[in-house]
């Protein structure tokens, strides 16, 4: 990487948005359809945005898909007519749902459903929606497809992460914002940092698995606009578009286990988790967070 690189690289801003896509591309190589074709792959909140350009290129890689999202009204609109595609309505803060949810066998999965509602919901009586969905309800599928063996050995297994988590240390106080005012922006933040420092543990602990997590960059899907206008506005065509942002995920699906399983990646290359040496938690944070989904799972 030449200086002037690595110089945009450290602005930030020309490394998240999309010139910094197009200048990390151009070292990409072709995914390889081969590798795809014939699988079958699971892609939470696979209906639209980020999710939705996964499921896209995994179809016309040759692949069949089983899409999950709260409501069937994106993908009839974004899928409806195409073949090897499926759907199953899941709201991940419905954690018994989660339990009655019909499985298949799959050679890989995305946890990928996310969002930044303006208000907050309490789910399970603790958490808001924010971390009840994206870290606990997404743990709670990994860990029902893991105990009924539903993951074939070796299958990827990717969290879509943010580069917001950054900025943020793992916080697993009050998670239900009942003690605070409530902040979207530093919730979805933490839930971010927790599904990275899962993606960590989860690869020590199942060996036979390849786990991998990644920021998508800046990415202009309609849910970022809704979240967070006034950055959409600012930002405007310099935003990524979805199939950019999903472009390491799926080079990620594609390598399975010639990657080092537990790292976090951004543009296909591994990057540091902390760039600030207060966001680091410590092992008894780890493992409080495992606690604490251990237990919520002992419930359901």
């Amino acid at each position: 990487m030449t200086m002037f690189n690595k110089l945009l690289d450290l602005s930030i801003i020309y490394s998240f948005d999309q010139s910094g896509y197009q200048r990390h591309a151009r070292l990409f190589s072709e995914l390889n359809a081969v590798k795809f074709a014939g699988k079958h792959f699971l892609v939470t909140g696979g209906s639209r945005g980020i999710g939705g350009a996964v499921t896209q290129a995994l179809l016309a890689m040759g692949a069949e898909v089983t899409v999950t999202a709260r409501t069937q009204q994106d993908f009839d609109a974004n899928f409806a007519g195409q073949a090897g595609v499926s759907f199953q309505t899941l709201d991940l803060g419905n954690f018994e749902a989660i339990q009655t949810l019909h499985l298949g066998l799959y050679d890989g999965l995305v946890l990928n459903a996310g969002g930044m509602p303006s208000q907050p919901t309490l789910v399970d009586g603790q958490f808001d929606t924010i971390f009840g969905a994206q870290v606990v309800g997404h743990y709670l599928l990994l860990d029902r497809l893991i105990e009924e063996d539903r993951l074939r050995t070796g299958a990827p297994v990717h969290w879509v992460a943010s580069g917001g988590m950054y900025l943020h240390k793992l916080q697993l106080d009050d998670l239900g914002w009942q003690q605070r005012p409530y902040d979207k922006v530093t919730s979805y933040a933490n839930a971010k940092r927790a599904q990275v420092v899962l993606n960590g543990l989860l690869a020590q602990r199942y060996k036979k698995l390849v786990f991998s997590c990644s920021h998508p960059g800046w990415v202009g899907t309609d849910a970022l606009a809704k979240a967070l206008p006034g950055f959409t506005n600012r930002m405007g065509k310099r935003l990524r578009t979805a199939e950019q942002g999903a472009d390491t995920i799926l080079w990620c699906l594609e390598q399975r286990q010639q990657l080092k399983s537990g790292l976090f990646w951004f543009d296909r290359h591994p990057r540091q988790t902390r760039v600030f040496f207060w966001t680091q938690e410590s092992e008894a944070d780890r493992l409080a967070l495992l606690a604490l989904l251990e237990s919520v799972k002992a419930r359901y």
